[in-house]
């Protein structure tokens, strides 16, 4: 699986980040991506918002809260 790790990305740079990783999959094809937002609600926020806003669905993973799962 396609992972993308927040830690280091200004929270400022997030939402841009996020959103041109889930344009490229949904362009690939890609059935499920990893995003780790690390332990910062303000980015487990925008995260949920945007996958809202692709209609994606977002679920934490199983083992850790800082990591999401994005069925495509």
């Amino acid at each position: 699986m396609t992972q993308l790790d927040l830690h280091g990305y200004r929270i400022t740079e997030t939402t841009s980040v996020i959103e041109s990783f889930i344009e490229d999959h949904l362009l690939f094809g890609t059935e499920k991506i990893e995003i780790i937002t690390g332990d910062n609600e303000k980015v487990k926020k925008i995260l949920k918002n945007l996958s809202e806003s692709y209609g994606v669905t977002l679920k934490p993973h199983i083992y850790n809260r800082e990591v999401f799962i994005i069925s495509l």
